[in-house]
C-alpha cells in the first residue's frame, strides 16, 4: 500500500468522527473503561485501526473481561505480552484469531476438507478452481459446467463484515450482488475456521455464479486508499457497538422468527402454500427454485417480534389458527421439522434486534441452540446440511438486526417452539458468559455435528446445559429449556410425520 494512501485513509477516518487513540499514556487512562477494543499487532494495519479508535495493546495494558483484543498477526500472540495479560487476572477478554496459529499449521488439503464440510468449495491444495461445485449457495437446480475462471477476487474480513473486495465487481446490480455473495461466503469461511479476521482469495467463473476459495490467510493485508477507509469504518463501527453494549445495561434481545411448514394432500402430494397465503402476509408463503422454476410450496409464519419467548410463541399460535381458518375443509396435513418431505428442507430462522451481530454471539447460538437441536432431529434430517443448516449461517437485516439461519423448522410442537426461543434468548444475551463453554470450537465436534456422530454431541450438550444453568437468567427460562435437554438425555427425537396441529391443539 502507498503510505500516502494510508495517511489519507486515516485522515478521512478522523473526518467521519473517528478519534485517534493517542499515546500509550493516554491509552492507559482509559484502559479500565468497559468494552475497550485493543489492537495486538504492528504495521500499517495496526496504525490504521488505532486511527479508528482502537487502543494499542502494550505490555502494561490490562484488558478486562468485557474487552476485545484484535490480534493482527497470523502467527499468534507475542508470548511475553500474553503472559503479562494473563498475569493481571483479566485474561477473560475476547481475543480474536486465537486459532490463527493452529489454522496456519494446517495442510492445504485439510483446509479444503474443513471448508467443504461447511458447504464451501476450496481448492487451496492445488490453487485451481474445482468443476461442478460452488463456494456459495445457488438456486436449486442450477446447472452448468464451471468455466475457466474469469476473475480472482481478494476479500478482507473483519469480524463478520467484508469491507474490502478487490477488484470491485462493479456498481451495477450484478456487481453489487457478487460483492455481497463474496463477502458473506468469505465471512463464513473465516468464522468456520475459528477465526475473526483474515483474507480470502476466490476464483469466480465468467458467469459470476460459481466461486472457489483458492487462498486463505489469517491476517489482513495492507489495503488501498478506498479500502483503508472502509476497513477503519468497519473497525470503528464494531468498537462503538461493543463498547455500547459493555458500558450499558445488559442488551435485551427483541426476538422474531419466520418458521416454515409444508402442507400435503392425504395422498402425500405437496400443496402450494400460495394457494391460501400471499407472499407478503404474516401467515404467508415462500418460494424455492426447483429445476430453474420458481415455486411456492412453503407456508411461512411472520409473527410480530417480542422480547418474551412465551409471547412470541403465543403470536405464532395465533398465526397457525389463522392458517387453519383459511384452509378449513381442505383436508390437508401439516408437516414441520428439518426435512419432513424429501427434497424440501424447512427452516426455523430466528431474528434478533437490540444487540450487535458478533462472531462470539453467533458461536453462542451455534453451541447453545444448534447443537441441542441436532440431537433432537430424527434420522435423516442431517441430509439438509451443509447446504441448509450449516453452523454460523446468518444474514444481516435492513432494520439493523440479524437473522440466524441454522435451525430447522421447530414448529413441531409448542413446547419445542418455546424451548428454542428461550434458548435463543439466553444464548444471544449471554454470549460473553457462555464463551468458556463452546464444544463446537473443537474441530472434532464440528465433524461430529455434520457427520451425525451423536455420542460426543450428547456429552457436549450436557456441558452446555451446565453452563446455561449457571446463568442467573436461567431461572426464568429453566422449565422451557430443561424440557429440551431432558428429551436429549432420554434419547428422544421429534416426529416429523405427525400433523403439527395436534401438538398446538388446533382443529385439523
Amino acid at each position: 500500500m502507498r503510505i500516502s494512501g494510508l495517511k489519507r485513509g486515516m485522515d478521512e477516518a478522523r473526518d467521519v468522527g473517528i478519534v485517534e487513540s493517542g499515546t500509550d499514556k493516554a491509552s492507559s487512562k482509559s484502559q479500565m473503561a468497559l468494552g475497550t477494543v485493543w489492537i495486538d499487532g504492528k504495521g500499517a494495519v495496526g496504525e490504521m485501526l488505532a486511527a479508528a479508535g482502537l487502543k494499542r495493546l502494550a505490555v502494561d495494558s490490562r484488558p478486562g473481561p468485557s474487552d476485545v483484543i484484535v490480534r493482527l498477526s497470523a502467527g499468534g500472540a507475542d508470548p511475553a505480552r500474553t503472559d503479562a495479560v494473563a498475569a493481571t487476572g483479566h485474561a477473560g477478554a475476547w481475543t480474536w484469531n486465537e486459532a490463527a496459529g493452529a489454522v496456519g499449521s494446517l495442510e492445504p488439503a485439510e483446509l479444503d476438507r474443513r471448508l467443504a464440510r461447511e458447504g464451501l468449495t476450496a481448492t487451496i491444495r492445488s490453487g485451481a478452481a474445482a468443476a461442478g461445485r460452488t463456494g456459495w449457495r445457488r438456486s436449486e437446480g442450477a446447472t452448468g459446467v464451471l468455466r475457466v475462471p474469469a476473475q480472482t477476487y481478494v476479500v478482507t474480513v473483519f469480524g463478520l463484515s467484508a469491507p474490502i473486495v478487490r477488484p470491485e465487481p462493479g456498481a451495477h446490480a450484478s456487481g453489487r450482488e457478487l460483492a455481497r455473495r463474496l463477502g458473506r461466503a468469505s465471512a463464513r469461511a473465516i468464522y468456520s475456521l475459528g477465526l475473526e479476521l483474515g483474507t480470502v482469495t476466490w476464483q469466480v467463473d465468467g458467469s459470476g455464479r460459481r466461486g472457489t476459495i483458492v487462498g486463505l490467510d489469517a491476517a489482513i493485508g495492507e489495503p488501498d486508499e478506498a479500502g483503508a477507509l472502509r476497513l477503519t469504518e468497519a473497525a470503528a463501527e464494531f468498537a462503538a457497538q461493543w463498547s455500547e453494549e459493555a458500558a450499558g445495561s445488559r442488551p435485551e434481545a427483541l426476538l422474531g422468527a419466520d418458521p416454515e411448514f409444508v402442507m400435503l394432500t392425504e395422498a402425500g402430494r405437496i400443496v402450494p402454500a400460495s394457494r391460501y397465503f400471499g407472499p407478503g402476509e404474516r401467515t404467508g408463503s415462500d418460494s424455492v427454485v426447483l429445476r430453474g422454476v420458481q415455486r411456492w410450496p412453503l407456508a411461512e409464519l411472520r409473527p410480530r417480534p417480542a422480547r418474551d419467548p412465551a409471547v412470541l410463541t403465543q403470536r405464532i399460535r395465533r398465526l397457525l389458527l389463522d392458517a387453519s381458518a383459511r384452509t378449513a375443509g381442505a383436508k390437508l396435513r401439516w408437516r414441520a421439522g428439518a426435512a419432513p418431505v424429501k427434497g424440501l428442507p424447512l427452516g426455523g430462522h430466528l431474528h434478533f434486534s437490540g444487540l450487535a451481530l458478533t462472531a462470539e454471539r453467533l458461536r453462542a447460538l451455534d453451541n447453545a441452540l444448534a447443537l441441542p437441536l441436532r440431537l433432537l432431529e430424527p434420522d435423516g434430517a442431517g441430509r439438509r446440511r451443509p447446504r441448509y443448516g450449516a453452523l454460523g449461517d446468518f444474514r444481516t437485516k435492513s432494520h439493523g438486526g440479524f437473522e440466524y439461519r441454522t435451525p430447522p423448522s421447530w414448529l413441531v410442537s409448542p413446547r419445542l417452539t418455546l424451548g428454542v426461543l428461550s434458548l435463543a434468548k439466553l444464548a444471544a444475551e449471554h454470549a460473553r458468559e457462555l464463551s468458556g463453554s463452546r464444544p463446537l470450537d473443537d474441530d472434532a465436534l464440528r465433524d461430529a455435528y455434520y457427520d451425525g456422530n451423536l455420542a460426543p454431541l450428547r456429552r457436549a450438550a450436557a456441558a452446555v446445559r451446565v453452563a446455561l444453568e449457571s446463568l442467573p437468567a436461567y431461572a426464568r427460562y429453566g422449565e422451557a429449556v430443561g424440557f429440551l435437554f431432558d428429551a436429549i438425555e432420554a434419547g428422544k427425537v421429534w416426529d416429523e410425520s405427525v400433523d403439527i396441529r395436534r401438538g398446538w391443539r388446533i382443529p385439523e
